[in-house]
């Protein structure tokens, strides 16, 4: 490798440049899952640290006096010969320190209300090995309390030593006899100005860098668990069918659907007749005039995308017909807005009405008051009501047969169904549309629901045109040149436009009016 970049320069320049976008990739990457994951982040990072600034600013300040107290033998620290004894000699007094006895005399000395032990969890020793300077340390709320009872325990513990190892008789000369232990104070206790603890400012950024820690390895903790298909590239990859359209999130107070030419939501209207184009072009090589709209489970959108993308296809200029195939949990017809009880696709096909007369002609919404001429019809065929055997319903040759009617007239046709992996309903309408489109919510689509559903289009040989991707939260431009957001309407006019329901009569006798509209 070092060879082949001397020869050829140019090399070294494209690996540099290889890994710098590597580099950038994993940025991206790892800002990414922390975009994703933010929520949760944010929960963990705020509940770590206001945990510690609560905790911090609750805690009495704590004080430390300190002293130093010099055992040794007689008149010295420890005699020639018994140099080789002072880290036992230390050990042993660090331990004596902390005895009940010394700390029963604290107690009465200074009139505590306080048992032995506890006042001995309140004192440290330590000693240095090659020393024999003990090291006493008193922690106390009182910063003035402390300081006494640092000095108190280095008198008490003196006074013990001297009673109960010093010699028994001044007068002894005994050259064998060894020299009494002593225990002098030779540093009195002193106590800091300011609390060991706590210290806000430390305490506080470090409570910050370890909930940055935490919560971004729970976060990644978190992605790595999750089985959910958040980014088009994922969906792309695991369904095997290319993302045709992606709906922005729409934040309504209302419960109802939203309609975005009805509610003049530019962004999302842009959405639909961005996918509305999309099918156009896959329509080139093989007609789509019947298409499935579904999903792989409940709460995905497919109704809303269904009443969207009629209005969509409609104000191009095509007649447009969507049918409710929905018999579990009919939605489109609220979707739509249409009230009322009416004849649907189960009287049609029961034959108690024909499928001329259940349809419901709709009309577009309005534009700054004025009706495009251009627009094409718009249908509706409701579900009617909801039969005991739905799955056997459609699987009949009546439903082929009203597709195939639906067909002639229609240049369009959009049949909203249930979910793909929870009832059968809509694998007996895939076999006899032009083709279907799966709508999935972002991030609530998992890996294992999407290779089902790719396994079923297969073993079916389904004729899967795309994915539409709802509620997603990328920015858009798509109304270029002006800002975000909804338009408000001109004064004096709803906010709200409604849909005109027309009678079938007049819904099949409106014209087209093609001479007005550039051959296609």
């Amino acid at each position: 490798m070092c060879l082949a970049a001397q020869r050829f320069p140019g090399l070294r320049t494209l690996n540099a440049v290889d890994t710098t976008e590597r580099d950038a990739l994993h940025a991206r990457s790892f800002f990414s899952v922390l975009g994703r994951r933010r929520l949760l982040f944010l929960s963990i990072f705020a509940v770590v640290v206001g945990t510690a600034v609560i905790t911090t600013l609750s805690t009495p300040p704590t004080y430390r006096a300190t002293s130093k107290i010099v055992v040794g033998q007689g008149n010295s620290l420890f005699q020639p010969g018994q140099a080789g004894a002072v880290q036992p000699f230390t050990a042993t007094m660090s331990d004596l320190i902390k005895s009940t006895v010394v700390a029963q005399q604290v107690i009465e000395d200074l009139g505590l209300l306080q048992t032995p032990d506890e006042l001995l969890s309140q004192v440290g020793v330590s000693f240095n090995p090659d020393t024999a300077v003990l090291n006493l340390s008193v922690e106390g709320n009182d910063r003035d309390e402390v300081v006494r009872i640092a000095d108190s325990f280095g008198e008490s513990f003196s006074s013990l030593v001297r009673f109960r190892f010093g010699a028994t008789d001044v007068s002894t000369t005994d050259p064998n006899e060894q020299p009494p232990l002593t225990a002098t104070v030779w540093d009195p206790a002193y106590a800091t100005v300011d609390p060991i603890r706590p210290r806000p400012v430390r305490d506080i950024a470090i409570a910050i860098m370890l909930a940055l820690v935490f919560a971004t390895v729970v976060a990644f903790l978190r992605e790595h668990l999750d089985r959910a298909l958040r980014t088009r590239e994922e969906v792309e990859k695991t369904l095997g069918a290319p993302v045709i359209g992606q709906i922005p999130l729409t934040r309504r107070p209302q419960r109802q659907p939203p309609l975005a030419l009805a509610d003049q939501l530019r962004d999302a209207a842009e959405a639909y007749r961005t996918l509305r184009t999309n099918l156009q072009y896959l329509g080139v090589r093989r007609p789509l005039k019947t298409i499935l709209v579904s999903s792989a489970s409940p709460g995905q959108g497919k109704t809303t995308v269904t009443a969207n993308l009629a209005f969509a296809i409609a104000s191009s200029g095509a007649n447009t017909l969507v049918i409710d195939g929905d018999l579990r949990r009919p939605q489109l017809q609220h979707a739509l807005r249409v009230e009322g009880q009416h004849p649907g696709l189960t009287n049609v096909l029961l034959g108690t009405v024909s499928l001329e007369r259940a349809v419901i002609g709709l009309s577009l919404p309005s534009t700054n008051g004025q009706r495009d001429a251009a627009a094409g019809r718009i249908g509706l065929l409701p579900s009617g009501p909801i039969p005991p055997n739905p799955s056997e319903l459609l699987s009949t040759d009546g439903m082929r047969r009203t597709i195939e009617e639906a067909g002639a007239g229609w240049e369009y046709v959009l049949i909203d169904s249930p979910p793909l992996l929870v009832v059968s309903d809509a694998l007996e309408l895939a076999r006899i549309v032009d083709g279907v489109m799966l709508v999935t919510r972002q991030g609530q689509l998992s890996g294992e629901e999407a290779r089902e559903v790719r396994q079923l289009v297969e073993r079916l040989e389904m004729n899967l045109l795309g994915v539409v991707m709802t509620g997603t939260t990328q920015p858009t431009a798509y109304y270029y040149g002006h800002d975000e957001g909804s338009t408000p309407p001109p004064p004096g006019r709803p906010a709200r436009p409604s849909v005109v329901i027309q009678t079938p009569q007049l819904a099949e006798e409106k014209p087209r009016q093609r001479a007005q509209r550039p051959a296609r």
